[in-house]
């Protein structure tokens, strides 16, 4: 490999130096910019390593985080140095945990050449040679990990399934898996809130020498259904083999709660391990318990430390009570060994769930227009202590009175044996969520039977099947993972309405193919039903 083409060093703490901007060039000619936090005195040392699109200068990014904010973003007490990049990990801690840490940019962004795209194969190729270069600097000592938060972690998952030979461990921090499913649609429903302004960004601080590679934005609405441009954004998680410390969170869907757990149950790699919480992520990342975790397991696999983690138990579980109320146990693996799927069927005429089958059958239609507050809603009054951990199954039955679609938003509730609903933290940081969120355009709703679950559907998105007026149809919806336990007294409430149930931060779905007025069908020959997992501790 070609080694640096320029260099600017500074002393930035007593035990850091900073070599600024070092040019690294790729194998076709184009230069990628770096960045090098180097512990003093100089000694070979492991690498950590992230690429990043939101510039590895911006230390913090405040600027963005303002914005964020303003849009009701709420990231908690982040406990990190003022080098932290955006979602990135702090120089001066892994410094002083013995770490070389490596920055950069990613192609075409900022001060990298080239032109950007979004987690290409090129993108990944670029990491790829980054990796290998800077295992070979003699600063090194040839053993690189990775670790990073949403876009930093999901470019962990592509360049992993390359299997560069000096990697040797990564730690991807709540990252998408599948661009179509988690990011540009909810199962069929165009995500038009964060995508949009996350592209947006994108576009503002790429390198204006050169022109992008693609429009996303474009691209996504010229690809509604599963085709090859989305396989072509898809990490091969299978070829992966690498130790892996991976994060999950119940508060990010609509994002990477999906993903990560994907990945984690699909990556080739024997000894891998999931940290599950139910808190803000930014909070969580640079949290002291995590970034304990973060450092055991890079000190085991890069340098070679014999600190017992792999007699860490495999998953670290944290089942919600309440906001800031939780129980934290380990657990084998994921999806949990020892779980019963019991079906709550919907019945119509008592908006009760119920946990067995109505034999007449009933109607509950509300206007998908009418705002979040029109909603057909079921509930179900726990008599014992119940925990729910997992993705859930909306099986429904439904019908629309005008139109041949309909976009279908499922929020899953907790209330206390008073009737006041207990919240929980949901995306980028909002405080006043429910338990778990589901999605479907209907039009979507074919099933791919080998990869369904009993608690989890999974959509081919191949291509279109609309609904005639008046025509009922089954539809099943997943809910995406969490767990929650529930009390002897407390009660599950299941909304279903044709828009998202309140307005999230940041997030929103404006592309609505809703009209008329919805129907939902129980009991009888509409045996609707939530599907939930029931762990047994």
């Amino acid at each position: 490999m070609i080694g640096l083409v320029e260099q600017n060093s500074r002393r930035i703490a007593s035990h850091v130096a900073l070599d600024r901007d070092l040019a690294v060039p790729m194998r076709d000619g184009v230069r990628l910019m770096v960045n090098v936090y180097r512990p003093l005195p100089p000694r070979p040392a492991p690498v950590v390593m992230s690429v990043t699109p939101y510039s590895k200068d911006a230390t913090p990014d405040w600027f963005y985080m303002l914005l964020m904010r303003l849009a009701g973003v709420r990231f908690g007490k982040l406990d990190c140095s003022r080098w932290t990049g955006f979602e990135s990990p702090d120089p001066l801690f892994w410094t002083n945990a013995g770490y070389v840490v490596v920055q950069a940019d990613v192609r075409g962004m900022h001060k990298s050449e080239g032109q950007a795209s979004v987690l290409s194969d090129r993108d990944a190729e670029d990491y790829y040679e980054l990796i290998e270069w800077s295992a070979h600097q003699p600063w090194s000592t040839g053993s690189v990990g990775l670790i990073g938060v949403s876009y930093l972690a999901m470019s962990q998952w592509r360049v992993a399934a390359l299997r560069p030979p000096s990697l040797k461990a990564i730690c991807p921090w709540e990252g998408v898996t599948d661009l179509l499913r988690e990011l540009a649609y909810q199962d069929g429903v165009p995500e038009t809130g964060f995508t949009t302004l996350w592209w947006r960004r994108l576009r503002q601080a790429r390198n204006r020498h050169f022109a992008m590679a693609e429009n996303f934005l474009e691209e996504r609405d010229r690809h509604p259904f599963d085709d090859a441009y989305w396989a072509s954004k898809r990490p091969a998680l299978e070829r992966i083999e690498v130790p892996a410390l991976i994060c999950a969170s119940w508060s990010d869907h609509g994002l990477h709660t999906r993903g990560s757990l994907e990945g984690f149950e699909r990556i080739g790699s024997a000894q891998k391990w999931l940290y599950t919480h139910g808190g803000r992520k930014w909070h969580t990342f640079y949290s002291p318990e995590a970034r304990e975790l973060q450092r055991r397991f890079l000190d085991r696999f890069l340098k070679g430390e014999a600190n017992g983690f792999e007699q860490t138990p495999r998953v670290r579980l944290a089942v919600r009570r309440s906001l800031d109320d939780r129980d934290v146990r380990t657990e084998p693996d994921w999806p949990l060994e020892h779980v019963t799927y019991v079906s709550l069927y919907l019945d119509g005429p008592t908006a009760a769930l119920r946990t067995e089958a109505p034999l007449d059958e009933g109607v509950v239609s509300y206007d998908p227009e009418a705002g979040s507050r029109d909603r057909a809603s079921f509930a179900y009054r726990f008599q014992q202590d119940t925990e729910i951990t997992g993705s859930m199954n909306l099986k429904l039955w439904v019908s629309t009175s005008a139109g041949d679609d309909m976009d279908i938003f499922v929020l899953v509730r907790k209330f206390n044996a008073n009737g006041r609903e207990i919240f929980f933290y949901g995306y980028n940081g909002f405080n006043r969520d429910g338990v778990a969120k589901g999605w479907l355009r209907v039009s979507h709703r074919e099933l791919d039977h080998e990869r369904s679950r009993p608690a989890r559907p999974w959509h081919t998105h191949r291509h279109r099947q609309p609904v005639r007026p008046g025509e009922v149809v089954p539809a099943e919806i997943e809910i995406l993972a969490s767990s929650t336990y529930f009390e002897a007294g407390t009660s599950l409430r299941l909304d279903v309405l044709g828009q998202d149930a309140v307005r999230y931060p940041a997030f929103k779905h404006g592309r609505s193919v809703n009209s008329g007025v919805h129907s939902i069908h129980t009991g009888g020959k509409y045996p609707s039903a939530l599907v939930a997992p029931l762990a047994r501790r």
